[in-house]
């Protein structure tokens, strides 16, 4: 009989890349979550007056670059993806924490022939104790982040400017993963006068965009439970 030994995943080549404008706090905690497992974190800064200059160059592992924002995400987002060195290429908004379990899988998930993941999203609720909100837009929220760094897979710059989307070529390439989680901080951060003045700005700025906008950041205002986050995720 002829035993097959299973190769190990190769050495986690990746790169986080992550836009930013007077988010130096929330950009601390996530250098803090991602340092472990990130080749290089790559963060387009669109004109801060904050220190999130300052955070960004005292740490290592990032790579610091300027960009005046323009008001359109997919054009901000592609700016910090045209950057990055790594293989791989996992996108996070500076409100968002890559959960334990997506962080032990990472290797496994860039090592198969896969070349684009949506990931699974919790919208958490509050951090303490920590519980996620169910809903039908909620839960499950597979977002697209997780994606080998190819000239193609860059955002669209003619729709937006708020929910940019990839192009359809792209999507369709894209493979769903389960068991694995990025957790969302927005809904615990923000008040609900918050949100709803969140939801609002975004409406004015991409006409049409008001129903997915009071979906998912009106959590309250829609059937839903709210669950502890427990250590499975």
């Amino acid at each position: 009989m002829t035993w097959f030994r299973r190769r190990p995943p190769k050495p986690l080549d990746l790169s986080v890349t992550v836009i930013a404008w007077n988010r130096a706090r929330e950009l601390e905690g996530l250098l803090a979550n991602v340092e472990a497992f990130a080749r290089e974190v790559v963060v387009v800064d669109g004109g801060s007056d904050d220190d999130t200059e300052a955070v960004c160059r005292s740490h290592p592992k990032v790579r610091y670059a300027a960009r005046p924002w323009d008001g359109h995400f997919g054009r901000q987002k592609n700016a910090s993806i045209d950057a990055a060195q790594g293989e791989w290429v996992l996108h996070l908004d500076t409100d968002e924490r890559v959960g334990p379990a997506l962080a032990r899988r990472l290797p496994e998930l860039c090592a198969r022939r896969h070349v684009f993941y949506r990931l699974p999203m919790l919208w958490l609720v509050s951090e303490d104790p920590p519980r996620y909100v169910r809903s039908d837009k909620h839960y499950p929220c597979p977002v697209p982040r997780l994606f080998r760094n190819l000239p193609e897979h860059r955002y669209r710059e003619d729709v937006g400017p708020v929910h940019p989307t990839f192009p359809k070529a792209v999507r369709r390439r894209m493979k769903k993963v389960s068991g694995v989680y990025l957790h969302h901080y927005c809904l615990a951060w923000l008040g609900r006068e918050e949100l709803l003045a969140k939801a609002e700005a975004y409406a004015r700025r991409e006409p049409g965009s008001e129903g997915t906008n009071a979906a998912y950041y009106l959590w309250w205002q829609r059937p839903h439970r709210v669950l502890p986050l427990g250590d499975w995720a």
